[in-house]
C-alpha cells in the first residue's frame, strides 16, 4: 500500500516507489519460498488473505480494499516466480485510473462476487432500481444512536461502494434526474437526501474535471454531509409545520455534531468532516456555524455539495413547502449566487442540469 500510495502521489520514477515496491517484493519471495500463491480477495466489506479474514487490517488494509475497489477488482493472486519489474508494473497500472490492469505472468486480478457469481463487466446496472438500492445501503451505513449515546463504527466500505456504483453509472452516460430519487417518506428523507447530494456532487465534479481519488472523496464527503442531524432530536427533524427559534438552533447544530463525529474516523476521507462543518456556511462566509478566524474560506468541496444540498432540498417536496420545478431553482439559485454559492459553480450547475433536462425530455 505503501508503494502505491507513493506512485499514485509522485511518479513510478519517483526513489520511495522503488524503495517501497523493493520491500514488498523481499516481503512476497520469502512469503512465497514456502507456498505456491499469496492470495488477497474482498468479500463484502472483508479483507480475506489466503482465505483468512484480517480482522483489523488497519488503515493500510482499508486503503487497499479502496484502491482495488477504485480499479474494479476485488482479487489478486501473487504467484511463485514473481519479478521485480512484474511487481512494479502491477503497481503502476493500479496507482493510474486511466490504466487497464493488465494479464501479468506471476498476478492475477479480477472481481470475486459471491452473490451474484458473474464476472463485473457482464453487469448491467438496472438504473430504474439503482438509486433506491443505494438508499437502503445508505441506511444500513448510517450510525443510529442519540446525541448522548456513542455512535457506531461508519462502514467506509460500504460507503466506498456506493460512490463506485455511481461513478460507474456515469461513466455510462446515465443521465443525472434518472439518478436522483424523490423522497419516499419523512423517516427516510435522511438517506434519500444524502444519496441524492453525493449523485449530484459527482455529477458536478465530474463537469469540472475533477477525477480519481478527489473524485471518490468529493462522493463520500457529500454522502456524509448531514450525518450529524442523527444527533438531532427526531422531534425537531421530523416536523411538519415551520420550526421556531430554538428548534432552528438545534437544527444548526447538525454542522457542528458531523463534523466532530466524522473527524474521529481515521480510514475516512479529510473532506469529509470539512464538508459537513461547511456547507451551510455559504460562499461568503455569513452562514452557519459562525466562523471565529478572519479570512476563512469555504473550502472548495464544501461550495459543490452546498449547491447539490440546496437543489435536492428544493426539488423534493415536504409537509411545509411545495416542490419546486427545476428551473425555478436553478433561477433562485443564480439570485443567491455571490453570497450563499459560488457563482462559477452556479452557473456550471445550471448549464449541466439544463443539458440533461433537455436530454431528458421533460420540463
Amino acid at each position: 500500500m505503501s508503494a502505491l500510495s507513493n506512485c499514485a502521489l509522485y511518479s513510478k520514477e519517483h526513489i520511495s516507489v522503488d524503495e517501497f515496491t523493493q520491500k514488498a517484493f523481499t516481503f512476497l519471495n520469502e512469503f512465497l519460498s514456502a507456498s505456491d500463491s499469496l492470495d488477497i480477495m474482498i468479500v463484502e466489506n472483508d479483507l480475506i488473505v489466503n482465505k483468512t479474514p484480517l480482522r483489523d487490517a488497519g488503515i493500510h488494509g482499508v486503503n487497499l480494499m479502496k484502491r482495488m475497489k477504485r480499479k474494479g477488482i476485488s482479487r489478486v493472486d501473487f504467484l511463485k516466480g514473481i519479478t521485480l519489474s512484474e511487481l512494479k508494473q502491477f503497481i503502476t497500472d493500479i496507482s493510474d485510473p486511466e490504466k487497464q490492469i493488465m494479464t501479468y505472468p506471476h498476478i492475477k486480478a479480477g472481481v470475486v462476487d459471491v452473490r451474484m457469481g458473474i464476472p463485473q463487466k457482464e453487469i448491467e446496472f438496472d438504473i430504474e432500481s439503482l438509486s433506491s438500492e443505494q438508499v437502503e445501503k445508505v441506511k444500513e451505513i448510517y450510525p443510529e444512536a442519540s446525541p448522548f449515546k456513542q455512535f457506531k463504527q461508519l462502514n467506509t466500505m460500504g460507503l466506498e461502494e456506493i460512490i463506485v456504483n455511481f461513478i460507474a453509472t456515469f461513466k455510462q452516460g446515465v443521465n443525472i434526474l434518472r439518478l436522483i430519487s424523490p423522497m419516499r417518506s419523512s423517516s427516510e428523507y435522511i438517506y434519500t437526501h444524502a444519496t441524492n447530494v453525493a449523485a449530484l456532487s459527482i455529477f458536478q465534479a465530474g463537469s469540472l474535471g475533477v477525477r480519481d481519488d478527489l473524485l471518490h472523496d468529493i462522493g463520500i464527503a457529500a454522502l456524509l454531509h448531514d450525518v450529524g442531524k442523527l444527533f438531532i432530536s427526531k422531534e425537531v427533524l421530523l416536523r411538519s409545520d415551520t420550526i421556531g427559534e430554538k428548534e432552528r438552533e438545534e437544527l444548526e447544530r447538525h454542522t457542528i455534531y458531523g463534523a466532530r463525529y466524522l473527524a474521529k474516523i481515521d480510514a475516512l476521507t479529510h473532506l469529509a468532516p470539512i464538508v459537513a462543518l461547511e456547507h451551510h456556511l455559504g460562499y461568503d462566509c455569513q452562514g452557519y456555524p459562525k466562523l471565529t478566524m478572519d479570512g476563512e474560506k469555504q473550502h472548495i468541496c464544501s461550495q459543490i455539495v452546498a449547491i447539490s444540498d440546496f437543489f435536492d432540498i428544493f426539488r423534493n417536496r415536504r409537509p411545509y413547502k411545495r416542490e419546486w420545478e427545476i428551473k425555478e431553482i436553478l433561477s433562485l439559485m443564480k439570485s443567491k449566487a455571490g453570497s450563499a454559492f459560488n457563482p462559477f459553480y452556479v452557473d456550471n450547475f445550471s448549464r449541466i442540469l439544463l443539458t440533461a433536462l433537455s436530454d431528458s425530455g421533460t420540463s
